[in-house]
């Protein structure tokens, strides 16, 4: 076989990046069909686009047909369009032909090739979506959960994304109502979640959406409501103004929510009055030293609750019990009653004569005993004696001094009699006629309601 090559364009190997060969055989008969090959080889690390080999001019040789088929080329010779031709690849063209003089025949070829540079570049669209939730419903006291995500849908990258929302009048994160957020960037198909705690700063109703941005990309969430509610607690007290000692006291407190959220963990506890001892608790109220307490636990909105405690008091005195409730996000209420103990005056007249009987022209003493025999002392005590017919008056005497009217002895008010405690006076008369007679002592006080009276019967007699 024959081989003849050649590098393209320039021929030498260094420079070149295409090398054509074909191959013959070395003799071949007159008019008998022989083989011709052409290699085409991509001697380069690059891609050769649009290669073309051309037979430019043939001696004595005619082409039959080849595999692939040739084409005509610009100026009527036959070529072959290889297309690309990568890296270290060979194409073949195989030549069926004959020769019809005795001699010599061959060929020519051309090659070229026409490597574009093209560049490309990715299309993306980036986007946008945000969502936003909050809270629904919560006391005052609680934490609101803001919760934001932001994801980018599209295919490329949203860069410098930022989260904006601006709360409404009363909510606050960290004490502002700005939220401005820094996400960075966001690639494709990626989200990212945040989550901020609130303070409500009164009860109401909450509405605000959000804003995502990247450059010129926007989105808003939807529109979040929150409803703040909270229990509000007052307490009322009532107990009697005035007691007598030796009697129990009873105190009732009455808790009422007065707020738009029900009261959890409701307790009331009150103080028992020093110099007091517990009785009794209504609604299972137990005593802590001397503390009461009572577990109301959960006071709907507009409810209320009475307790009581029942206590005895040591003596005369002011006794104040005061109680307080506090609840679950609910501020502490207090209230307090106080009741007066006062004792009850309870006086006993006693009227005796040292002498019965008693002869006419003699003397004898009627004794004025007032006893008190209550707990609290009796003021402004009044003595009036009045003298029978047949008795003549001649001295009187004892805690107060007296006036004398005719038959009738008035003594002095006495200012206070104490709990106890025992005033007398004396009354000296002389018998004058003799008879079965009566001395009549009327007492007057400001605790008494009606005047007490007492006659001491004497015999008089000649």
């Amino acid at each position: 076989m024959n081989i003849a090559e050649l590098f393209f364009p320039t021929g030498d190997n260094a420079t070149s990046a295409l090398l054509l060969h074909t191959v013959t055989p070395k003799t071949v008969n007159r008019n008998s069909p022989y083989d011709v090959e052409i290699h085409a080889t991509n001697t380069s690390s690059g891609t050769l686009q649009n290669v073309i080999v051309g037979l430019e001019s043939s001696s004595n040789m005619r082409v039959a047909s080849s595999t692939p088929a040739a084409q005509q080329g610009p100026d009527g010779t036959p070529q072959w369009a290889l297309g690309d031709l990568g890296p270290g690849k060979t194409q073949i063209i195989r030549l069926r032909a004959s020769s019809e003089q005795v001699g010599t025949a061959g060929n020519c070829l051309s090659a070229s090739y026409n490597n574009q540079l093209c560049a490309t570049l990715q299309v993306v669209e980036p986007n946008l979506t945000l969502t936003k939730k909050a809270t629904q419903q919560a006391l005052l006291c609680d934490d609101i959960v803001l919760q934001y995500e932001v994801c980018n849908p599209g295919t490329g990258i949203a860069r410098g994304v930022r989260i904006v929302d601006e709360l409404p009048q009363g909510l606050t994160v960290n004490g502002s109502r700005s939220i401005n957020i820094d996400v960075g960037d966001l690639g494709p198909g990626a989200c990212k979640p945040f989550n901020l705690i609130a303070k409500a700063g009164a009860v109401g109703r909450y509405e605000s959406a959000a804003k995502a941005t990247s450059g010129e990309l926007s989105a808003d969430s939807a529109k979040t409501t929150t409803v703040i509610t909270q229990p509000v607690l007052a307490i009322s007290s009532d107990c009697t103004e005035t007691a007598f000692v030796g009697r129990t006291i009873t105190y009732r407190f009455t808790v009422e929510n007065t707020g738009t959220a029900p009261s959890t963990n409701t307790i009331v506890s009150g103080e028992l009055p020093s110099g007091t001892e517990l009785r009794s608790a209504s609604d299972s109220g137990a005593a802590n030293g001397r503390t009461v307490v009572w577990n109301v636990g959960t006071l709907a909105p507009g409810a209320s609750k009475t307790v009581n405690a029942v206590v005895t008091p040591s003596g005369i005195g002011r006794y104040t019990m005061g109680a307080s409730v506090i609840g679950n996000c609910a501020a502490r209420a207090a209230a307090n009653c106080t009741t007066n103990v006062v004792g009850i005056a309870a006086i006993q007249l006693e009227v005796i004569d040292t002498d019965d009987p008693v002869e006419v022209g003699q003397t004898t003493t009627y004794t004025i005993e007032v006893l008190n025999e209550g707990s609290a002392d009796d003021t402004n005590i009044r003595i009036v004696c009045e003298l029978p017919e047949q008795e003549q008056f001649v001295a009187a005497g004892g805690e107060t001094n007296a006036t004398v009217n005719g038959r009738v002895v008035t003594f002095a008010p006495l200012p206070k009699l104490a709990a106890g405690a025992t005033a007398r006076w004396q009354v000296t008369v002389r018998a004058t006629a003799s008879g079965d007679v009566r001395f009549k002592t009327i007492l007057k006080s400001d605790q008494m309601k009606s005047p007490a009276e007492e006659t001491e019967p004497t015999n008089l007699y000649e």
